[in-house]
């Protein structure tokens, strides 16, 4: 998405050109072979064996939930995890910064502050919704020590369940049609206050 806006922003009269579906469905296919084969091969080279109760005390099946359970030194798993996490979180939130580093430049070359206005705010809603996500991420699986915790239990319900159920919510705000409706449902709820 940081690309698509990326080449829109910076790059308009290129767009058709470079974002096809030939593109898309390359981009598609490398990010699902580059997670399957960054997380699956290593759990198959060297799979955990478990010797703990197969309870945890977690509302979801938490990677570091599941390390907890299993026997043994966990140190090495943990390294594995966290060398993944360059690769799957650390380099695409660079690549996203980057990519808004120079839609910024971009925007700011725009002589028409509606204009920029216009354009910031389209921005704004993709980069809450990237620090949200990444930053919670990072933090549970980059962060000192990845312990599991109550602390981790609530940062991966902030990337697991609140980031994909405000991802809609914030992207149909920009649409006249939803504001209306929204604008409605608030005065019916004012007028039924008020009596």
């Amino acid at each position: 998405m940081a690309y698509d806006r990326y080449i829109a922003i910076c790059l308009p009269l290129y767009y058709t050109t470079i974002i096809n579906w030939g593109v898309c469905r390359y981009c598609t296919v490398m990010i699902l072979l580059g997670s399957f084969i960054l997380c699956t091969i290593p759990n198959i080279l060297k799979p955990l064996v478990f010797c703990r109760g197969n309870r945890m005390d977690h509302f979801a099946c938490e990677l570091l939930g599941v390390l907890e359970l299993a026997c043994g030194d966990i140190a090495a798993y943990k390294l594995q995890l966290f060398i993944i996490s360059i690769f799957l979180l650390f380099c695409p939130f660079v690549f996203i910064l980057v990519s808004y580093i120079c839609i910024i430049i971009s925007i700011l070359k725009i002589k028409s502050t509606d204009s920029r206005l216009r354009t910031f705010s389209t921005c704004a809603s993709h980069l809450t919704i990237v620090f949200m996500f990444y930053g919670t991420s990072m933090t549970m699986y980059m962060g000192r020590g990845m312990r599991f915790s109550s602390k981790s239990k609530f940062i991966s319900l902030i990337y697991g369940v609140v980031t994909p159920v405000l991802n809609p919510v914030i992207y149909s705000l920009r649409n006249n049609e939803v504001k209306r409706a929204f604008s409605k449902i608030l005065e019916k709820y004012s007028v039924s206050l008020s009596t």
